[in-house]
């Protein structure tokens, strides 16, 4: 997506680091063109990806995917992709009764905590 950014950071779908993790935070500015530019940089590097998305949903990233050339979809179908819907997870833990353990259920003391005093994340 942007070959700039692969030199600046000296890498290259070829040439990945195996073990690597990507984390990306952004605060005043909007990153999300970062977040699409390292999922579809992993996902053609035939990367295994585990996507916790906390804004949009499966289906955005796999249309902004497309755009760029991969199927979330497809890598998903192949086991290349974990997708959790953070968001959607979330109400999962607080809302439903679950017999098995939910990837996210570690949350559900902290959210309620902040949520009865109040204080933000």
């Amino acid at each position: 997506m942007f070959p700039e950014l692969n030199d600046l950071l000296n890498t290259a779908p070829d040439r990945v680091e195996q073990g690597k993790l990507t984390l990306l935070c952004d605060a005043k500015t909007d990153g999300s063109f970062l977040v699409h530019h390292f999922l579809s940089f992993y996902l053609k590097a035939n990367c295994k990806v585990c996507f916790v998305a906390l804004i949009q949903s499966f289906s955005h990233y796999n249309i902004v995917g497309q755009k760029l050339g991969v199927s979330l979809t497809t890598a998903r179908e192949r086991g290349q992709l974990v997708f959790l819907e953070g968001l959607k997870s979330s109400v999962d833990v607080f809302f439903r009764a679950e017999e098995k353990p939910h990837p996210l259920q570690f949350l559900s003391p902290f959210l309620w905590c902040c949520s009865v005093t109040g204080k933000h994340l």
